[in-house]
């Protein structure tokens, strides 16, 4: 396939300035010609300056920017409504919070022209410092479910559960997502991983939040490890089905 035009994927819930800053970037670091739209997931609990936000976006940038209310829950669901909604030939995953360094988007839809084939994401464990403020226990334990992982999956990539990506968007709407909470982003990962398509990373740094609450907690990172175990031994046809 050929790389036509990416459709950017960012979900806000109670960011504002940070989600604008996050387009604002994008615009001025990227060749516009490549992205089809910027589309921006809204959750039932979008806080009110989370939706003047989007609004003020909307006017800036006019037909650049599409607001999708998700119709199903969580961020899997999130998810699974851009995938839906998404008609270019790729799709870009971002956050409204500004996790990594936006300095990897074009280097992303560089690599995705030249691979166009390829899932082109990005590692924080490529390269020494990519950590910001993380903490070491956190840091020690990102590490042992990154090996645990790879182990498990028998794979050369470092950083799997990392949801910054861009894709050809047909792969995603092959994948029976079964997550609604944040195992959804493993699920992103491992499912194309074990359908035998190639996975190519790129270094990025990973930064602190500055706006708005975490929706994470240590449930779902518990989760993490079931859905990694349920797809390894999982027949690949239950998880994947290949759209011509």
């Amino acid at each position: 396939m050929n790389f036509e035009k990416s459709t950017i994927v960012i979900v806000a819930t109670d960011e504002s300035s940070s989600l604008i800053k996050t387009v604002d970037i994008i615009v001025k670091s990227c060749n516009i010609s490549d992205i089809y739209t910027f589309m921006i997931v809204i959750p039932d609990n979008a806080s009110p300056e989370c939706l003047d936000a989007i609004e003020f976006l909307s006017e800036k940038y006019e037909d650049r920017i599409q607001k999708v209310v998700q119709w199903y829950p969580g961020i899997g669901g999130a998810m699974r409504s851009s995938v839906e909604a998404t008609v270019s030939s790729h799709i870009m995953f971002l956050s409204a919070d500004m996790p990594t360094e936006l300095s990897c988007v074009p280097s992303m839809i560089e690599n995705a022209k030249k691979y166009p084939d390829s899932i082109i994401k990005i590692s924080r464990w490529l390269q020494k410092n990519s950590f910001r403020e993380y903490g070491n226990v956190k840091k020690a334990l990102n590490f042992a479910g990154q090996s645990f992982l790879k182990l498990l999956f028998m794979s050369s990539l470092t950083d799997f559960t990392s949801p910054v990506l861009i894709s050809p968007v047909n792969i995603y709407k092959s994948i029976n997502f079964s997550q609604w909470g944040f195992p959804c982003l493993l699920e992103a990962v491992l499912i194309p991983l074990k359908a035998g398509k190639e996975i190519r990373e790129i270094p990025a740094v990973c930064l602190p939040r500055t706006e708005g609450k975490s929706k994470n907690s240590i449930s779902q990172y518990i989760k993490f490890l079931g859905t990694a175990v349920k797809i390894r031994f999982t027949p690949i046809k239950k998880l994947y089905n290949e759209k011509p």
